[in-house]
């Protein structure tokens, strides 16, 4: 006796809700596109003129990525994000503890310093730096600054995240024991975060060697302030050598980033 071939499921239908949904968010960005005046012919249009800037790409100045001026820029650009991102580490840890029940069991505090990252977080880089640039001047600190508030920001809502879902059996076996709230916390609680805090901190300084570079465009120090100069200038091909220069690096440290968080994750 022959088995009869297996059948496959009827395939589920999708559901109305979705459909429409889909339709309305279709419907929502042509409306959009056409109240912003953007469409892709006009763009065409646009880059097939005599664009002086889409000219500087076949007028690449390659000198220009390795000028002395160029390097304190990018160095300038790099100490920024990692003095930017470490001090922020730094300060995220203790308050991503803070903020949460399993580190600070009093709610009124826990309030206050989540609203607090939630403010800070609401606030773009950009305008951190310029009104740090307002505050103490044009330069790397106020760039650095900027940096700071978002690293901390950041790490501490991600590291906020993990501190509500970790294991709580090392917790209450620390606690059956007689540990100490802060001996639960060292040998419970950070050991179970460390590896994706050590991510989070990797993953955030990616993101400030991104924005170190448009931080400069106000005055933020960094190899923005050498990208503004051109641009002001109109020398397209000086700045596109500078723009392909940092797009090297920036991949160049994500691929690192990327194989450390691996390991550690």
């Amino acid at each position: 006796m022959s088995e009869s071939p297996l059948r496959l499921p009827p395939k589920p239908k999708p559901s109305p809700w979705a459909v429409g949904l889909s339709i309305g968010m279709v419907v929502f960005t042509v409306v959009c596109a056409r109240t912003v005046g953007f469409s892709f012919s006009g763009l065409i249009e646009d880059f097939g003129r005599n664009n002086p800037v889409a000219k500087g790409l076949l007028e690449i100045s390659w000198g220009e990525m390795f000028s002395e001026r160029s390097r304190k820029a990018f160095l300038e650009t790099l100490q920024m994000a990692v003095l930017g991102t470490t001090a922020g580490a730094i300060v995220s840890l203790p308050i991503a503890l803070w903020s949460t029940e399993v580190g600070n069991p009093y709610l009124i505090p826990r309030v206050l310093l989540r609203s607090f990252n939630n403010v800070v977080r609401a606030i773009p880089d950009l305008l951190w730096a310029g009104l740090f640039v307002l505050g103490v001047g044009i330069g790397a600190l106020p760039g650095l600054l900027a940096l700071f508030f978002f690293s901390m920001a950041v790490i501490v809502k991600l590291t906020a995240d993990t501190l509500d879902g970790i294991d709580m059996g090392p917790i209450e076996a620390a606690k059956a024991s007689g540990a100490s709230h802060t001996q639960m916390l060292r040998t419970a609680v950070v050991p179970q975060i460390l590896p994706a805090y050590s991510s989070y901190v990797l993953y955030d300084f990616e993101l400030n060697l991104r924005a170190s570079a448009v931080l400069g465009l106000v005055g933020a120090g960094g190899i923005g302030q050498r990208l503004d100069f051109f641009r002001n200038r109109g020398d397209w091909g000086k700045l596109w050598g500078l723009v392909l220069m940092f797009f090297l690096v920036v991949v160049v440290v994500e691929w690192l980033s990327v194989r450390i968080r691996r390991r550690l994750v």
